[in-house]
């Protein structure tokens, strides 16, 4: 027998805002916004977006690693009680800002998550000031610093790139791929290819996780 007094799983969304102009957000990060019972906002979200939706805000400040777990419950409790919550990020919720974190401590807590991607401030600047980050085709390298370690290593590329003069681009020449890992260290590989699909995702060779996106 239905049990109609049992509550419907809500879901969490963290989305990203943009750089900071309210019109970069994705149409799908506006609608979410839009539609959700409850969002919880970081401190360098754009104000007109909030004010859009200024009665569904049940948090708003900056998430440090004190305010994590405030806002990681938050989220649990609005969305076991059937709501649908916004966790509003600045910028992309994969760089920095602990988006990823905060999705993957929800899912462990049997409450769905999604991310939403965001427009990243690092290539909104490149487009306000007409830099090319790939012009002519070069790979882009990005390392990420951390406290003690080797740094993250993220990789673009094109496809048909040179995996081994990349990594020498990056570590020196000589240096050689160690069974898909420069030297032992973590790499993440982005490979764009044109494709009649929107995205496929796999593993990648040796060791490497490749995404293939479409790319026009």
């Amino acid at each position: 027998m239905e049990d109609k007094g049992a509550v419907v799983l809500g879901k969490v969304y963290v989305v990203g805002a943009g750089p900071g102009d309210p019109e970069l957000i994705t149409l799908k990060g506006f609608f979410l916004l839009l539609s959700a019972d409850a969002v919880i906002s970081a401190s360098l979200v754009p104000r007109e977006l909030l004010d859009l939706i200024r009665e569904k805000v049940v948090w708003e400040g900056r998430l440090t690693g004190e305010t994590h777990r405030e806002v990681v419950e938050l989220a649990v409790r609005h969305a076991s009680e059937g709501r649908t919550v916004v966790v509003l990020k600045n910028g992309d919720p994969t760089l920095f800002g602990r988006g990823v974190a905060l999705c993957r401590e929800v899912e462990a807590r049997g409450v769905p998550c999604e991310i939403i991607p965001g427009v990243s401030s690092l290539t909104a600047a490149a487009a306000k000031y007409k830099i090319p980050i790939t012009e002519g085709g070069r790979p882009l390298l990005l390392t990420t610093a951390r406290s003690g370690g080797d740094p993250d290593v993220v990789v673009f590329m094109p496809e048909g790139s040179a995996v081994g003069l990349v990594v020498e681009d990056l570590y020196g020449a000589g240096e050689k791929v160690y069974h898909g890992r420069p030297r032992g260290r973590p790499a993440l590989v982005f490979i764009l290819r044109r494709k009649e699909r929107d995205l496929l995702l796999g593993e990648g060779h040796d060791g490497h996780i490749q995404e293939e996106a479409q790319h026009s």
